[in-house]
């Protein structure tokens, strides 16, 4: 099978060669930028760029998917009005200033294709479709409607509003999902298949289930059913320390993405088979950063062993690799899904 249609065939719950391998953002990002000599800020601004390192990790890692969307989590909240800036070093922007939450009536939806910044990924997508697309899977990239307020609000501000003004957050969170709508829309219309969505703000550490419910969930389903009927796949992806795992399962996205790290691997298991795709995250924090190839390979049988030999499982970091990764550790993971993994 190509990546591509081992990638796709997981999501879809189907039989494959071997498990696949899932990368997130630009993980690792140290290598592809010092091999290329190509810098971080130069693709935020520029799609042939952004295409460019992106393409070069895969070609470095081999995984089997490519992503047109970066781990700054900010793009969004900028197209509405948040103000980033820039580090000395080359490094994702910061915030310099958020939208005050008392002027959420006048936020209006953005038009991605529109906005300066939020177009390149958009713009980048079609060139990896264009020179990878047949044999890679090129996924697309949004945050859900919760995250992408506490990163134009502030999240603090965000929690508080919770409590405090609750029909301010509703109104920022149907803008914002209208705009999210509008992205999906525009992946489809590049030819883009599947999209990850961010939702890492679903955990009890932050809200309660009740909260999350009302002002999360609530416009991450929505979110899921506008791509869906886009003919979309959809990646649900939650590092939460305490994810509402479930809660986010019942909003039937095609797949859930979680960090192995944070769940009961055997209770999340049963539950998404039959149900979903299972992106099983090998911690990315401490095992990749720091572990040993030895460690890692054993995570991965361990994780397979988990599974079983059913359709729907794919392997990949619980989330976006550090910067510095050991290429040893990265190498380690791919050869130990490509050893264990094999379905065929």
């Amino acid at each position: 099978m190509t990546p591509r249609e081992r990638f796709q065939a997981a999501l879809d719950v189907q039989a494959v060669d071997r498990v696949p391998l899932f990368y997130q953002h630009l993980g690792a990002a140290k290598w592809p930028l010092q091999s290329t000599g190509l810098r971080w800020y130069d693709g935020f601004h520029d799609p042939e760029v952004f295409a460019k390192l992106a393409l070069a990790a895969h070609e470095m890692y081999g995984f089997d998917n490519v992503m047109a969307g970066w781990g700054d989590i900010l793009v969004e909240a900028q197209a509405h009005g948040m103000v980033w800036k820039w580090p000395e070093r080359d490094f994702y922007p910061r915030v310099d200033r958020y939208v005050e939450m008392s002027d959420v009536d006048k936020l209006t939806p953005v038009d991605p294709r529109k906005d300066r910044f939020w177009s390149v990924p958009l713009r980048a997508a079609s060139i990896m479709l264009e020179r990878v697309g047949q044999e890679v899977a090129v996924v697309g990239c949004i945050d859900s409607p919760a995250v992408i307020a506490s990163e134009l609000f502030g999240l603090e501000n965000v929690m508080m509003s919770y409590f405090t003004d609750p029909d301010a957050t509703t109104k920022a969170l149907g803008v914002l999902t209208e705009s999210s709508r509008a992205y999906g829309d525009a992946l489809s219309e590049i030819g883009v298949e599947d999209v990850f969505i961010e939702n890492g703000t679903a955990g009890g550490e932050m809200v309660s289930p009740e909260q999350y419910d009302e002002f999360d969930g609530k416009y991450l389903g929505m979110e899921l059913r506008s791509f869906e009927k886009n003919g979309l796949r959809t990646i649900c992806h939650n590092c939460a320390a305490r994810p509402f795992w479930s809660a986010q399962l019942a909003l039937r996205p095609t797949a859930m993405h979680l960090d192995l790290k944070y769940i009961d691997a055997k209770t999340v298991f049963e539950a998404v088979k039959g149900k979903a795709c299972m992106i099983a995250g090998i911690d990315h924090a401490e095992l990749l950063q720091t572990g040993t190839p030895d460690a890692i390979e054993a995570a991965v049988k361990r994780t397979l062993d988990a599974w079983g030999s059913a359709p729907g499982l794919i392997i990949g970091p619980g989330c976006e690799m550090g910067y510095k990764t050991p290429m040893d550790n990265i190498r380690q993971l791919k050869e130990s899904v490509e050893r264990y993994g094999r379905r065929a």
